[in-house]
């Protein structure tokens, strides 16, 4: 069997400063008026607030907090987008979300690389489910996406930054051309 002829690979993470700030900002507004409030009541052993919470009440709610907006922040940043276009069709992983999918040429209607509204048509970036029928979208930043139509009129759309080597290698998987 003849192996496969790699014609586009992308991967995409999570990693626009403004987001990171964003991320760190929402982890310390969260993290830093727990341990104040904690701290405070352990140095004193004076109950903070109206209604107190005991000092193991506190230890434990900002270790959960912690795990729970740390764990959140962390997942943003691990997550890893990777098309991958071959002769034998479109992977793509969207971790840990999708180990990996493999699209072959014949599940494939239609295609476009086209510029959509993130916000508008999927409520954002990341794993989204779009209203109506937008389909399933795969993105993690920009507004530039392989739109695809598979059979049964199911839709994903799938981010990129790099819309013309992707419209070029679809057009070698769908056409077989300049191979």
């Amino acid at each position: 069997m003849p192996q496969s002829k790699k014609y586009f690979e992308e991967v995409q993470y999570f990693d626009q400063l403004w987001l990171k700030l964003l991320m760190l900002s929402v982890f310390l507004m969260s993290i830093v008026p727990l341990y104040y409030i904690t701290i405070k009541q352990i140095i004193t052993g004076i109950p903070v607030g109206d209604k107190p919470m005991s000092t193991t009440g506190l230890i434990v709610t900002d270790l959960l907090v912690t795990l729970i907006v740390g764990g959140s922040v962390l997942l943003v940043f691990f997550l890893k987008l990777k098309t991958v276009i071959t002769s034998e069709g479109i992977f793509v992983q969207f971790k840990p979300f999708v180990n990996g999918r493999l699209i072959r040429p014949h599940e494939i209607e239609h295609w476009e690389v086209r510029k959509y509204n993130p916000v508008k048509e999927y409520g954002g970036w990341g794993y989204r489910f779009g209203s109506g029928k937008k389909g399933t979208a795969y993105n993690v930043k920009g507004n530039l996406g392989l739109q695809l139509v598979l059979n049964g009129n199911k839709r994903l759309l799938i981010g990129t930054q790099r819309p013309d080597a992707i419209k070029r290698a679809m057009e070698k998987l769908m056409y077989r051309t300049n191979e």
